[in-house]
């Protein structure tokens, strides 16, 4: 099923980023969490950790804990990889992870999707895989999670639908469809993994 994506993306030995994206509501954090407890004992596979200016008792997401300031020292000491701001919180992908790619690793990352130009620039070897549910499945999902009014769900389906339409994704976009069971989006992304540890090796 991704053979040929895996190929394109070996380059010199150097291993490759794989960017999860995808709306709010889509689980990604879900979908990792799946994945981290079929690959995380491959030492060839980096979970990554993000830094985000929230408190680490946020049960959403396991990620290192910045005050702002701190968050925007590190920054300027060039400790990301890369960084943006989204919902009033700042989120950065540390520099660590390079180190990892330099071995010929894989490395796993939540990440946005307005970061997708840049680090295609920067890295040799990207992968995006974009996480879509269909509408009326988010719209029950944000709902469920009782955060926002039915007037902010709206707006926020009103954007994911906007965003489709603009051009954010190229050949390196894998878009993997979770408006099923979680096992099943699971399984393919984990069939990508390893697909992409394997070209690597």
């Amino acid at each position: 099923m991704f053979e040929r994506t895996t190929e394109q993306l070996k380059q010199n030995g150097y291993g490759t980023l794989v960017l999860l994206v995808g709306p709010s509501g889509s689980g990604k954090d879900s979908l990792l969490d799946w994945a981290r407890g079929k690959l995380a004992d491959d030492p060839r596979i980096l979970f990554v950790r993000r830094c985000i200016t929230r408190e680490t008792g946020d049960p959403s997401e396991d990620h290192e804990s910045m005050t702002v300031a701190d968050f925007q020292q590190a920054q300027m000491l060039g400790k990301f990889v890369i960084s943006w701001e989204a919902h009033g919180l700042f989120y950065g992908l540390p520099a660590s992870l390079l180190d990892h790619l330099e071995t010929g690793g894989v490395a796993i990352a939540n990440g946005s999707r307005k970061t997708i130009p840049v680090l295609k620039e920067q890295l040799p070897n990207l992968l995006v895989v974009n996480l879509t549910v269909q509408p009326d499945i988010l719209a029950q999902r944000l709902a469920r999670r009782g955060r926002e009014s039915a007037e902010d769900i709206k707006k926020r389906l009103e954007r994911t639908a906007k965003l489709k339409n603009e051009d954010l994704f190229g050949n390196e976009t894998i878009h993997l469809d979770n408006s099923g069971s979680l096992d099943k989006a699971g399984r393919a992304f984990v069939e990508l993994i390893e697909g992409l540890v394997a070209v690597n090796v």
